[in-house]
């Protein structure tokens, strides 16, 4: 249960809050994308009243696919400190990230509200005592009315998926799985060591608690085509998860990937393939599915190439642009039947 909230109370907030519950009339009802989009911003001002901002914090946790016992080099493009947001906390105790988020999210920007991101790296791959201890201490700090973690498919066993449950009933609880694309010969190329299958079985049981699913997409991964994407954009928007990141595949320095672009064996997107690619995308999801990201950034010392991920509001700007343009808007392709290409 909720801090303050009665059990009727509770029960009615974590309905309206579980969007991947399609029974719900009213959430659709109210639904209503103000923009070219669903914006994550204008989903948390409905929820919460206000602006709502969140933290990103790095708990130290390691990976599946860099354990040494299990791991073969992780993903060819990841670098824990690509999260150009958490790379300067390593180390530092999450008491202290959170304090220092929510003193400056209150002192500079005079807000009230915030969510507690669990970010870099797989922040289910740890003992679920240690998790527990952690994610509770978060939900404790006044202001804090939800939690984010950002996990893989295959690294939520039971126990944690438990410990999800209980979370789910005290405060409002996203899970962010990676899955990059459906296409599990585009997955062998990035080395994620997991399959779509992997995914669907883990939404099958998310679905059954009371949270928020947000799914992470890349665009311009090797190998894949329009097509590719496009049949990508049309089992995601079917598969009634709630929010979806998307951004451009980045190369950094030091990675596999890196190794690749060099060699010519594949080519980064330009800006203009990007937002074309990520409108086709947004027409065709369902106008309630969330639309929490659509570029993403990393430190200038070690991007190599899209370059033009640098300018994060000219991305956004140029896609609202395109949209305007096509004289369309998310949800005008979707289709839940068969693709619409």
């Amino acid at each position: 249960m909720r801090r303050n909230d009665s059990p009727e109370q509770c029960h009615k907030s974590l309905i309206k809050f579980s969007a991947h519950n399609d029974y719900i009339p009213e959430m659709k009802e109210k639904t209503k994308i103000k923009n070219r989009y669903y914006k994550f911003s204008q989903f948390l001002k409905e929820r919460y009243g206000e602006k709502v901002w969140k933290i990103p914090v790095d708990a130290g946790f390691s990976c599946p696919n860099k354990d040494k016992e299990t791991g073969e080099g992780g993903c060819i493009f990841c670098r824990l400190d690509s999260f150009s947001q958490v790379q300067s906390q390593q180390g530092i105790d999450v008491g202290a990230q959170i304090r220092e988020g929510l003193c400056l999210g209150r002192e500079r920007f005079g807000l009230k509200k915030f969510i507690v991101y669990f970010q870099a790296s797989t922040n289910t791959f740890a003992p679920v005592p240690l998790l527990r201890k952690l994610f509770e201490q978060a939900i404790t700090y006044d202001g804090v009315v939800g939690l984010s973690i950002s996990t893989r498919p295959d690294c939520l066993p039971k126990p944690v998926l438990s410990l999800l449950q209980e979370l789910s009933l005290r405060t409002d609880l996203w899970v962010e799985l990676g899955l990059q694309s459906i296409h599990d010969r585009t997955l062998k190329i990035l080395n994620r060591r997991h399959n779509y299958a992997d995914y669907l079985r883990t939404v099958e049981k998310l679905r059954s608690l009371p949270l928020r699913i947000c799914t992470h997409l890349m665009l311009g991964l090797p190998g894949e085509s329009r097509d590719d994407l496009l049949e990508t954009a049309h089992e995601i928007g079917c598969s009634g998860i709630d929010e979806v990141k998307l951004h451009p595949l980045l190369v950094l320095k030091d990675t596999p990937l890196a190794n690749m672009f060099f060699k010519g064996e594949f080519t980064a997107l330009d800006s203009e393939q990007y937002i074309s690619l990520a409108c086709d995308f947004i027409e065709r999801m369902p106008p309630k599915m969330v639309m929490q990201r659509l570029t993403a950034e990393a430190p200038a010392d070690i991007l190599i190439a899209p370059q033009w991920t640098m300018n994060k509001m000219r991305v956004l700007t140029g896609i609202e642009n395109e949209l305007k343009r096509r004289q369309t808007r998310q949800g005008d392709k979707y289709n839940h039947k068969k693709m619409n290409v």
